[in-house]
């Protein structure tokens, strides 16, 4: 007997089956009709196999408890029942397609029905789960399309299988685990404790596919499917839909965290989330309707649904309101064919009228960021109380013919709420240029009304061709999506087709920056040629332009520069500052004040606090700008420790981060934790993942002192990723040299001194500690007394304190005079930096001398007069010694402020270098003796800390420091005198 017929039986009288509609992974489903009531319902039939693992009357039971609900957007259960191997449930009939159905024809759903429909499921959801019913099984295939509503169907089918003992066979036909395209990572892995946020994940991945056309993961069979969903991140849904609104696909993508504690936490909250996004509704027009003004207004048939971020992550408080500040909203366009300038407009209009007079606009990316709506009032008003603009302009761009565009626009008074002027344009869609120039005017024309204006620049972004305009704007906009190399190639051609477009050398070289390394030469190259080019562009603009160009001619030129690198720290700072001074409420310019003040700082006295306000300032701007989350989570990290850095990293990854930098993240989240920190899935990661990502965690933990020596344990991954790979012994030489300054760091003196001969400065100071054989140090440096050393490195000068601490003032002798002849009489080629370099060392060795000699009174004099802007590198250890002279002189204020000033000891090499844990105790030594208790501490804590594990011969100098943090922390009587070092070099 077929399925249909025993059905048939089971039900009796009660029901009349028509048909078989079909079926899903785990049910028949029939047709029938419901005798008593003169209704039509449908019934499914568990398959066959599951039903000796049934408990009929569990079952019934569990059906009851899900035939509760009772929700305009959920299909109720109407009964139950069962017989031998067949056990079955009703429901009403629902007229209308399965969401399957609808999908398959033909790809993604349009933005605004996608949302009403997942509005809808995460409305029933929410019902279920206060409830205390959990689906386990959301699926197109589960939500039912009627009057272009969602309904949900199976509610409890699958835990009421699940609990009334039917799990033996549910693995093959998939109903525990749920669907493998949409299934929950803790589904995945069996977790009894599945809760809503598995269903909140199922919705997630069922968002995704009607937005994009395609679930997360594809072309994978049911096993590989489901470990997708438990290791694997989905590409971004930006990145596979860029035209979707930002805050709908970064919802989707919060939805599928693997981590339930980072989703949404209740579909309530999702539903909340949806309620408040703003989609097009673009309704059909009769054919021949006249157009009127504003026509794009009445052909958009503009929605009423204001848009927002996630629940939580984007509340700001309203800033106030600026007669100054503009801000151009993204324009409606309909036609495709001139989809560019949806955000191109903003870039030229926003370019245009910055700097007019008084005016100031809101940077583009920011308003593509914030932009809430479709261009209407109510949109606007709320984009003008979102970034402080009180003058918002907004409107649309429609075709008008076969060649021609005709543009609306907007000035809207968001302050008083009253529209300031409406404008309407038409010209050849060739000549957006002008059109858009000529709306600058209209603007510039009515606010001149009230505010004293300048006039209008011609060329807003330096540049007449319409071509590389094109490719200019389309570029921007992969920019704003951290999409380096579509970025870079828009750019290049908008170069290519006008080489003077100044801009688009600067943001070419930005892109190649993020794309590769911050000193790549290309992005070098780009920027510094955008400088030489930096004339007529806005005022944000051209700041830009010449902090980008100095930036270049920093990173790129150390060896030209010398001592000048100081004043272009200080200039590139400088036109930041006044950058953010002018424009305080852009994110993108607080961010570039952040990433100069980090690389830079230093070098104009800024430290890491100064670096990690700008970027906290950016990130306060706007929370999904993600290079400003980047070097935050290093520098969190040194400031604040691990919990502070997990932070950063996890609302980096939440704002959608992607490719090298957001992998080394997800390592950083793991490392920065005990319990997964050396788990096998963190050394899987570390492992396989792209090497420069490897190299990004280890630099961002290299410094972190903790006690399982994290920093040390991913330095010896690092090297050995190094080495597998290594072409050339100058590569295997690289990664012994790191690993031996992260071993000499962390105390380990006697391995590093094996590894360091290809280090000079970390060979020097181990040399200093004594990890090194005397003899064999003697040898080393002996042979640093080259001209090659000398004149083009530099590097001998780390043998000076070595030297004069066994007294061979032989060797400073040869070093000073070689140093004198290369800055006068040079044998071999040397640089401006060399120059600089050998007349330091000149003075240097002179002071070094008189130490060596004994005479430590002529020696301080001779280390005061050293000037810190030419040393490059070896003022921190003169500094030390310096220090160390002032001390044993009685001068401990002067000591503690030469200590406080190093210009680059918490940035570079320095903050991972050993004598740079003799600095701290120093530091604490100098403080404990002026009572500075709170500086004291520091400096005593950061040597216990470093060398908690540290090979013996440096346990005096660790025990000396837990005696004095002790002392501090008023365990013992404040105030006795530390004990000094036997020798002002070395100890």
């Amino acid at each position: 007997m077929d399925l249909r017929s025993r059905l048939q039986a089971v039900l009796g009288g009660a029901y009349r089956i028509e048909r078989e509609l079909g079926g899903g992974g785990m049910s028949h489903v029939f047709l029938a009709a419901e005798t008593g009531l003169g209704r039509h319902v449908v019934v499914k039939v568990l398959p066959p196999d599951l039903a000796p693992g049934i408990n009929a009357e569990r079952f019934h039971r569990e059906i009851q408890l899900s035939a509760s609900l009772q929700h305009p957007h959920v299909v109720p259960l109407l009964a139950a029942g069962g017989s031998g191997d067949l056990f079955y449930y009703t429901m009403p009939l629902i007229e209308g397609e399965s969401l399957r159905a609808r999908l398959a024809q033909g790809g993604p759903l349009p933005v605004r029905e996608a949302v009403r429909l997942l509005r809808d499921v995460a409305d029933a959801l929410a019902h279920a789960h206060a409830r205390g019913i959990v689906h386990r099984d959301i699926k197109p295939d589960n939500v039912l399309i009627s009057h272009q509503h969602a309904v949900v169907t199976d509610f409890g089918v699958a835990k009421a299988v699940s609990r009334s003992g039917g799990d033996g066979g549910l693995t093959s036909v998939g109903m525990t685990l749920g669907t493998p395209a949409y299934m929950s990572p803790e589904q995945a892995a069996g977790d009894p404790r599945i809760d809503g946020r598995a269903d909140i994940y199922a919705l997630g991945a069922m968002a995704y596919e009607m937005l994009s056309g395609r679930p997360p993961f594809v072309g994978r069979g049911p096993v590989r499917l489901i470990a997708a969903h438990v290791t694997e991140r989905a590409t971004p849904l930006l990145e596979l839909c860029p035209t979707l609104p930002p805050d709908l696909a970064n919802l989707v993508m919060r939805c599928l965290e693997k981590d339930p504690a980072a989703r949404p936490q209740t579909a309530a909250l999702v539903r909340d989330a949806l309620d408040l996004l703003t989609v097009p509704t673009p309704p059909a027009v009769a054919v021949g309707q006249r157009p009127r003004r504003l026509l794009w207004l009445a052909a958009a048939g503009l929605v009423a649904v204001g848009v927002a971020v996630w629940a939580g992550l984007r509340s700001r408080a309203a800033l106030v309101l600026d007669p100054n500040r503009v801000a151009i909203a993204p324009f409606d366009v309909l036609d495709p064919s001139l989809a560019l300038w949806h955000e191109g407009l903003v870039d030229v209009l926003s370019r245009t009228l910055d700097g007019a007079g008084p005016l100031r606009t809101v940077s583009p990316t920011l308003v593509v960021r914030r932009w809430q709506g479709r261009a209407d009032a109510a949109s606007a008003a709320a984009l003008g109380r979102e970034t402080g603009a009180r003058t918002v302009v907004f409107g649309g761009l429609v075709g008008a013919g076969a060649d021609s565009v005709r543009l609306s626009a907007t000035v809207l008074d968001v302050a008083r709420g009253v529209t300031l002027a409406e404008v309407e344009l038409r010209d050849r869609s060739a000549r957006m240029d002008r059109v858009a120039d000529s709306l600058a005017v209209r603007v510039l024309r009515e606010l001149g009304r009230t505010l004293p204006l300048g006039v209008v620049r011609g060329a807003p972004l330096g540049s007449t061709s319409l071509p590389a305009l094109k490719a200019f704007l389309q570029g921007e906009q992969f920019l704003r999506r951290s999409q380096w190399d579509s970025a870079i190639a828009y750019h290049q051609r908008a170069i290519a087709q006008d080489s003077g477009f100044a801009l688009a050398w600067s943001h070419a070289g930005l892109a190649a920056g993020w794309a590769h390394m911050a000193n790549d030469s290309i992005a070098l190259t780009y920027k510094i040629r955008a400088g030489s080019l930096n004339h007529g562009l806005a005022p944000r603009e051209s700041l830009i332009v010449q902090a980008e160009s100095l930036s270049g001619v920093l990173f790129g030129s150390s060896e030209q520069l010398g001592a000048r690198q100081w004043g272009y720290a200080r200039r590139l700072l400088g036109t930041l500052t006044e950058a953010v001074r002018r424009y305080p409420s852009d994110p993108e310019l607080w961010y570039m004040l952040g990433d100069a003040s980090y690389h830079h700082g230093p070098l104009a006295g800024v430290r890491s606090e100064g670096s990690m306000d700008a970027f906290d300032r950016s990130i306060a701007l706007d929370s999904a700008f993600t290079p400003s989350y980047i070097h935050s989570m290093q520098l969190q990290l040194e400031l604040h420790g691990p919990d502070a850095a997990r932070r950063y990293a996890t609302a980096y990854l939440r704002a959608g981060a992607v490719g090298g930098y957001a992998t080394a993240a997800e390592l950083l989240l793991r490392l920065l934790d005990p319990r997964t920190a050396r788990a096998p899935a963190t050394l899987v990661l570390m492992d396989t993942m792209p090497m420069s990502g490897l190299h990004i965690a280890y630099s961002t933990v290299q410094g972190w002192l903790d006690s399982a020596e994290t920093g040390l344990w991913v330095a010896r991954y690092h090297r050995d990723r190094i080495l597998r790979d290594a072409r050339t012994a100058a590569d295997s030489a690289m990664a012994d040299g790191t690993w031996a300054t992260a071993l000499a760091l962390r105390g380990h003196l006697a391995e590093a001194g094996r590894l360091a001969s290809g280090r000079m400065a970390v060979f020097a100071q181990l040399a200093l500690m004594g990890a090194i054989p005397r003899d064999t140090a003697r040898a080393v440096f002996a042979s640093w007394l080259n001209w090659k050393s000398v004149a083009k490195h530099g590097h001998s000068w780390w043998a000076l304190p070595w030297w004069a601490e066994e007294h061979d003032t032989a060797a400073i002798a040869t070093l000073g005079r070689m140093a004198e002849r290369a800055l006068h009489a040079p044998p071999i080629p040397i640089s401006p930096a060399g120059r600089e370099i050998a007349g330091y060392v000149t003075q240097s060795a002179l002071a070094y001398m008189a130490l060596a000699r004994g005479d430590s009174a002529a020696a301080l004099r001779m280390f005061e007069a050293l000037p810190d802007s030419a040393c490059l590198g070896q003022c921190e250890l003169d500094a030390l010694v310096q220090a160390r002279l002032l001390s044993a002189h009685g001068r401990y204020r002067e000591a503690a402020l030469r200590l406080a000033s190093a210009p680059v000891l918490d940035r570079g090499w320095w903050s991972v270098s050993p004598t740079r844990i003799l600095w701290e105790l120093e530091r604490g030594r100098v403080n404990e003796r002026l009572g500075d208790r709170t500086a004291a501490r520091e400096g005593y804590a950061f040597v216990v800390a470093a060398w908690i594990h540290a090979d013996s011969i440096l346990v005096p100098y660790v025990n000396e420091a837990r005696a004095g943090l002790a002392r501090v922390s008023g365990e013992t009587t404040v105030g006795r005198t530390p004990s000094q070092p036997e020798s002002t070099t070395s100890s």
